[in-house]
């Protein structure tokens, strides 16, 4: 039976599995409004076409300061989750 290999990544020092961590899309002033798997892309422009598969779109979203990130289980669960729940301190300052 074949096997599918587990790949890891080093985040902030840590080896995580990239099955476990995940891609997140922040807007400029640090909320992060939508989160896909980690092995959904392999580079933050991967992610961004993953997110926005308009080129067009992905350029204007780059203009704007919007930013696609690797971040660990850890601190999706730390900071990303309150964000996409809108429970973030992000949006009472939007």
């Amino acid at each position: 039976m074949p096997t599918t290999p587990l790949l890891f990544v080093t985040l902030d020092g840590v080896n995580w599995p990239l099955v476990s961590c995940r891609w997140v899309r922040y807007l400029p002033n640090g909320c992060a409004t939508g989160s896909s798997y980690g092995t959904s892309a392999t580079d933050a422009a991967a992610a961004a076409a993953h997110f926005t598969p308009a080129a067009r779109d992905r350029a204007r979203e780059h203009r704007r300061g919007v930013i696609y990130r690797l971040v660990s289980p850890d601190e999706w669960t730390a900071t990303v989750r309150a964000c996409l729940l809108g429970e973030c301190t992000h949006q009472a300052a939007a």
